[in-house]
């Protein structure tokens, strides 16, 4: 893990000095956002390249702070591998994310909404893969009241949002080949918020079913 943590960091390094390279050819406004259709909604100025260069070096200390803040730190050495892949799927993912915007700038031909969707889709289908392993912490998995109040709750939770994670990162690939942004936006936005509801609801639920068999 700790070859892994170094090798996403000299990744995040060498995007950031690519990009001081590569800011001199940038024209004076560059794309910040798309919509769901795959069309820029939002421009600035180049210097934003700077914010999502130095985004994923942010995103990683703090997560390589989590660890040694959390009251339940002893967990992370029980799920070192899910954690190290989620903190490397999350940082390459922006990291890919933020050429892409300097590639699109220079004038490459792109589909940033495909791109986007079947990165989502590869990372939440990994994790999910690995959310099984995810032990009771404060920062890292999912974190309702319930599962924090109990562990096993905790494991049922994680091993049900694991098969969620990977049906909506199936829903997120599908939808990087539908051309209807409607459609898109039901399957993609609709089955995460439903999803997510339905995740709250179980570990609620199975929490009820734990403290009814501790009073019997």
């Amino acid at each position: 893990m700790l070859k892994a943590n170094k090798l996403i960091l000299e990744l995040t390094i060498v995007s950031i000095i690519g990009t001081i390279f590569v800011y001199g050819y940038l024209p004076d406004t560059i794309p910040l956002h798309w919509n769901i259709q795959g069309e820029v909604d939002r421009i600035g100025g180049k210097s934003n390249v700077f914010m999502t260069a130095l985004l994923p070096l942010v995103l990683y200390m703090l997560m390589m702070l989590f660890p040694k803040i959390d009251p339940k730190k002893k967990s992370y050495e029980k799920h070192q591998k899910a954690y190290g892949v989620t903190v490397g799927l999350i940082v390459t993912f922006l990291i890919a994310i933020h050429w892409v915007t300097i590639f699109v700038s220079l004038g490459a031909n792109l589909d940033v909404s495909t791109v986007v969707s079947i990165g989502m889709g590869i990372m939440f289908i990994v994790i999910g893969n690995f959310m099984s392993q995810i032990r009771q912490n404060y920062f890292f998995g999912i974190r309702t009241p319930w599962t924090l109040a109990n562990e096993n709750v905790w494991k049922k939770t994680h091993r049900v949002g694991g098969y969620g994670f990977i049906a909506i990162g199936a829903a997120f690939i599908l939808s990087a080949f539908l051309k209807s942004s409607m459609l898109k936006f039901i399957i993609v936005v609709g089955g995460t918020i439903g999803f997510t509801l339905y995740i709250c609801v179980y570990s609620y639920f199975a929490f009820k079913k734990e403290q009814r068999k501790n009073d019997n």
